[in-house]
């Protein structure tokens, strides 16, 4: 990955090797460009910091103290992965590529260094970096045990269409013999089907990388239109394997019932690596190191942190639903300390006293959007959903960052309703803000109009709130709309009206000594999906319905949450031998045994096994 600037500070990081690239000046002329390689161990449970011990000793007859640190912790070797850092250019403008202070900042690019010239060069240098990986004889010692393996590099997984340019490079070089007898295979990832396709290089920033002299021999102009390379099209056709994030998503592309911008510039691809077995759908899952209400360093400085006995129901019920798929039966807290409710009241209370929410905000269910400000996100649906947000006094807060949606629409509407809806768009208000609105959430509004899969909504979960959302893309695969609302005719007027409380499949039982509540629960939905704006009328009102009725009880109230984090729990990556880690595994397997080798190479490969089986057998005489 890049080294951006922003991981100095958090990071041990150290240098690893200097390599250097050849790219063109304005006049076509090829000029050398040194980079260095960095390496950092990341672990994926840190542990806490190390603390200093304070012991007394007599020390000529004085009782001193002694500081010493405490005693280093290791990490295990299957806790922690070896990340390597491509560098900064020694050469303006490449000096300043990866500078940012921040991981918001990272789709950016300083003055000077264009985009395409910042991905181009990462790409390249990445398959310098990868190259010398995999054929770095020189640097096995001289008095290595003959079995030693050789320097080879297996599988090369590309995420996204900004390192799709890498699998040509790869593969061109593949083709040349460069990059080992055993060459890797690789796996190209789509994360979206509408931004990773119109994401294009022009011609001339795509040749100013080039090595050879004859530029367009050299470039793939099957992928050319006009003046511009199109990134997902060219890394589909040269990836040996091909996976896109939503099983349900990429279902649909290859029966063709899904229409999407650009379609045809990467369906024949797409197809011949279904005809061959070559594309999967792979849903993403959760990280949930990264985010975290009952860990997150903000919410445990203010403890406003989830409580431990809610994790563990939490974590009991997603093994035990999952092997057993019957109701769920939650033996919650008899202490008020041991809801998630009550957390999520605090942290509300927290935001009311540093002043985001009003006094009367307190007591209202609060909707949180978390996203980028652009079209496809749905957010011309907002001026309507604020309209019904305040009808049924609920609180909006738009958490966004800044992209091709005009954020003065936003402020309109926060100016009209002022009491009701805060917008939050700066870097800054995200730092300060984020967690604490995600801690404090009900609810959360997702009315995306493409989702591959749905990220914002399954962390929205993850806290406990259940998702608005309309029912596209990835969101299909964790999402379970709630039943249909249930309508009774007006005593007053001839016009039919939701009934209040709606019938639901839970049953509440106190034990008589302890008083400790068990909650027996048929219910599994999880969100209140749309796809019209008076659906969405419908969705927001029957959300509405069901917070007034879990406000009567506490332990309904708990159940419904933990009901939400459970369905987060259960799209973590490691899903008991069915979840995405297991579904990679296979995909680079297939890989492996479908990668590509030259005919002489698969000799001299048959040889080195018949010289390794002689060596072992002489060996083992011995």
């Amino acid at each position: 990955m890049p080294y951006y600037s922003f991981l100095k500070n958090k990071y041990d990081i150290g240098k690893v090797m200097d390599l250097v690239i050849d790219l063109r000046d304005k006049y076509g002329k090829i000029i050398p460009v040194e980079f260095r390689v960095w390496k950092m161990m990341y672990s994926f449970s840190p542990p806490s910091p190390p603390t200093t011990i304070k012991t007394y000793a007599m020390i000529n007859g004085i009782n001193t103290t002694i500081t010493k640190p405490s005693d280093p912790i290791s990490i295990a070797r299957t806790e922690r992965v070896p990340v390597y850092l491509i560098g900064p250019g020694n050469r303006v403008p490449f000096s300043q590529a990866f500078r940012c202070k921040s991981p918001l900042q990272i789709y950016s690019s300083p003055s000077g260094l264009p985009h395409e010239w910042r991905d181009q060069y990462f790409a390249k240098a990445t398959s310098q970096f990868l190259t010398h990986q995999a054929t770095a004889v020189d640097e096995d010692s001289l008095f290595a045990p003959l079995l030693h393996p050789t320097p080879h590099v297996d599988v090369i997984h590309l995420h996204g269409a900004t390192n799709a340019y890498l699998a040509k490079l790869l593969d061109d070089k593949r083709k040349s013999n460069q990059i080992g007898i055993t060459p890797p295979s690789i796996v190209y990832t789509m994360h979206d089907y509408l931004d990773e396709l119109q994401y294009t290089n022009t011609i001339r920033n795509v040749m100013k990388f080039l090595d050879t002299s004859d530029l367009i021999k050299d470039m793939d102009t099957n992928h050319v239109y006009g003046d511009r390379m199109f990134m997902s099209s060219l890394g589909i056709n040269r990836a040996d394997v091909v996976t896109f994030v939503s099983r349900t998503m990429a279902t649909a592309m290859v029966e063709g019932t899904m229409e999407f911008y650009l379609k045809e510039l990467v369906m024949d691809h797409l197809l011949l690596k279904a005809q061959q077995g070559r594309f999967f759908g792979i849903s993403n899952g959760l990280d949930f190191t990264t985010i975290n209400p009952f860990m997150a360093d903000k919410l445990v400085t203010r403890k406003l942190n989830y409580p431990a006995y809610a994790q563990q129901l939490v974590n009991e019920s997603t093994t035990t639903h999952f092997l057993a798929g019957k109701k769920r039966v939650w033996e919650l807290g008899i202490n008020s300390g041991d809801f998630v409710a009550t957390a999520k009241d605090k942290a509300k209370r927290f935001l009311v006293r540093r002043h985001l929410l009003s006094e009367a905000g307190e007591k209202r269910p609060l909707v949180l959007y978390v996203g980028r400000l652009q079209y496809n996100k749905g957010l011309e649906w907002f001026d309507q959903a604020a309209q019904l947000f305040v009808k049924h006094n609920m609180t909006f807060i738009i958490l966004g960052q800044q992209h091709n949606y005009p954020i003065g629409k936003l402020e309109i509407i926060q100016a009209r309703y002022p009491d009701h809806v805060y917008v939050l768009s700066t870097p800054k208000q995200h730092r300060q803000w984020s967690i604490f609105c995600r801690a404090a959430a009900d609810f959360v509004f997702v009315p995306s109009q493409t989702e591959s899969f749905g990220l914002v909504a399954a962390e929205g979960l993850m806290f406990g709130a259940s998702v608005i959302s309309t029912d596209v893309g990835g969101l299909q695969e964790f999402l379970t709309d709630r039943p249909e609302t249930t309508m009774v005719q007006d005593s007053n007027d001839d016009v039919w009206i939701p009934a209040y409380p709606q019938p639901r499949d839970i049953r509440l039982v106190r034990d008589k000594k302890t008083k400790r509540p068990t909650v027996t629960s048929g219910e599994t939905y999880n969100a209140y999906l749309f796809s019209t704006k008076d659906e969405m009328s419908d969705a927001i009102r029957d959300a509405m319905l069901d917070h007034k009725r879990l406000l009567a009880s506490k332990s309904l109230r708990e159940e419904y949450i933990l009901r939400m984090m459970t369905s987060a729990m259960a799209l973590g990556w490691d899903r008991h031998g069915k979840g995405p880690v297991h579904e990679y595994q296979y995909v680079y397997a297939l890989a492996l045994h479908q990668r590509s080798l030259l005919l002489l190479n698969r000799h001299e490969i048959e040889q080195d096994r018949v010289l390794m089986k002689q060596l072992y057998q002489t060996d083992s005489s011995i």
